[in-house]
């Protein structure tokens, strides 16, 4: 969602809007959690500005604000003119409903669809049945997750219910926190999924590691977030790493999967995308996750499944990575904290927007001393 989508906000408000998100991502973290405090207070009920401002507090280890002010977000255009937003049926509450059926809505990407789904168990605990709506093309993988729950994907006509609930409101009505967050390790690989791509990979010395470097080209920061692949290539091509035995594998599906065709050719790759989406891209995601001795991912769905799955995984970022990697609650971008959500990761933060240098010599460094370990 963005400033172009609320043409009437006058213009002084969508410039507070765009310094304090700029100083977020330039690192300027004190400045930004003024300006957002500044917005709050003017405007406290404007879902632009509590949505900015509810991602920032998450940042901080703040759980109680941040979902305080997400929920505001409801009223972006985004999810008001969803039909899902139009069902009669009142919003659910948290509180025990032992006969009710409450149809639970995936109100955002794939990402935090899985993020997400650690809620769910204490969701079975307090209704009758569960509904799920869930994001295209990945029904099945969560069918076999939530047998107990019918799945039916976002574009699909809603089924009934007696309640219902935006998944992004989960954590607030569990009052989710750094003491009580599900750890991960909540979504498995398929054994025979895993049976295959076992198959496929074959047997051998050496590191196997997957790789993806490119995200939802439409997501609003992609620029910051997504890495070249020309970028990468020093990490894939280092011969140390190759006499070492290592061997990289391609899973950057759909945006950015033609990028390696000409490293595959000279052996420095190996693509399995076009395979991959023959099968089902998820759950073939997942078994090849297992499989994989770690997994190079930018913040994206694929490092969101590795951490969910509680599997090894490098995620490098932009230069204030994303509250699910980690919190600043002194906002000083030096003193990163572990966050609650994941634990399996290691985060490579670039110094410079945009530039990756640093990054790429950092993850091949490490990676040549975890192969002298292996």
């Amino acid at each position: 969602m963005q400033i172009t989508d609320f043409p009437e906000m006058p213009a002084m408000m969508q410039q507070a809007i765009m310094r304090a998100v700029t100083a977020q991502h330039d690192g300027q973290l004190f400045d930004a959690d003024r300006l957002y405090a500044q917005m709050v207070r003017r405007k406290p009920l404007h879902p632009l500005i509590a949505n900015t401002a509810g991602g920032f507090h998450l940042l901080k280890g703040d759980f109680p604000g941040a979902w305080a002010l997400f929920e505001q977000r409801l009223g972006l255009p985004y999810y008001t003119h969803r039909p899902f937003a139009k069902l009669p049926q009142p919003m659910w509450t948290g509180d025990d409903a032992p006969n009710a059926r409450l149809l639970i809505f995936s109100d955002m990407g794939l990402g935090d669809t899985i993020l997400l789904a650690r809620f769910l168990p204490w969701v079975r605990e307090r209704v009758k049945a569960i509904a799920l709506q869930v994001n295209p093309g990945t029904a099945g993988f969560w069918r076999r997750h939530l047998p107990d729950v019918e799945i039916n994907e976002r574009d699909d006509p809603l089924p009934a219910c007696d309640l219902k609930i935006n998944m992004f409101c989960l954590p607030r009505l569990f009052r989710a926190d750094a003491a009580n967050m599900p750890a991960p390790g909540y979504l498995q690989a398929s054994e025979n999924e895993r049976r295959f791509w076992r198959g496929r990979l074959g047997d051998g010395p050496g590191l196997k590691v997957g790789v993806t470097w490119q995200g939802n080209p439409d997501h609003v920061r992609d620029f910051e977030r997504s890495i070249p692949f020309d970028a990468l290539s020093p990490l894939l091509t280092d011969p140390a790493l190759a006499d070492a035995g290592i061997r990289f594998y391609s899973v950057q599906l759909y945006h950015g999967s033609a990028d390696a065709a000409d490293l595959a050719a000279s052996g420095g790759i190996v693509d399995l995308s076009s395979d991959m989406m023959t099968r089902d891209p998820l759950e073939a995601s997942a078994a090849l996750i297992d499989e994989f001795d770690l997994t190079i991912s930018v913040d994206s769905a694929l490092a969101n499944l590795v951490a969910a799955m509680d599997r090894p995984v490098w995620v490098p970022t932009y230069k204030v990575p994303d509250w699910r990697w980690c919190l600043f609650p002194d906002l000083a971008l030096d003193q990163p904290e572990p966050g609650p959500w994941y634990r399996s990761h290691r985060v490579y933060a670039c110094r410079e927007r945009g530039v990756w240098g640093d990054v790429v010599q950092s993850m091949t460094r490490d990676l040549r001393t975890m192969a002298g370990e292996s």
